[in-house]
């Protein structure tokens, strides 16, 4: 119960926070290529390299048309930070962020605990989910 409030109240419980979810984004962006070029040197496997490379794609579509919609009254310079943050796979670093310092704008079609919900669920249903099937056929 302590931690969690220190975690919570203190500014560098937030800034843990986003670097842990960052940190872990770019890992797992790092770790798909890993996976999808390994996957490519192998004759076996190449049906699943492309498989992955497309469930990224996919990914990435949707969530980019999330980010258009999201920020759709914005100026096109934070439309363009928005779109390299997620062609970056730093999507859910920002989106911690956004919740962990109780960002707030009335011109966001979503409060920013929800866009981390929804991006969450997008990767899970487009990525995560089918390529963990994929690697343990």
């Amino acid at each position: 119960m302590i931690a969690n409030n220190l975690l919570r109240d203190n500014v560098f419980g937030m800034f843990f926070r986003v670097c842990v979810g960052a940190t872990l984004s770019t890992i797992d962006a790092v770790t798909d290529i890993y996976v999808i070029a390994t996957y490519y040197e192998s004759d076996e496997l190449k049906t699943q390299a492309t498989a992955l490379v497309t469930m990224i794609t996919l990914n990435l579509i949707i969530q980019v048309l999330m980010c258009l919609g999201q920020f759709r009254k914005k100026h096109w310079t934070v439309k363009m930070k928005e779109l390299l943050i997620t062609l970056m796979f730093l999507r859910p670093a920002a989106d911690a962020y956004r919740v962990s310092t109780n960002q707030h704008d009335d011109a966001l079609l979503l409060e920013p605990l929800a866009e981390m919900i929804f991006n969450k669920g997008i990767e899970l249903a487009t990525e995560s989910i089918p390529g963990c099937v994929l690697q343990v056929k």
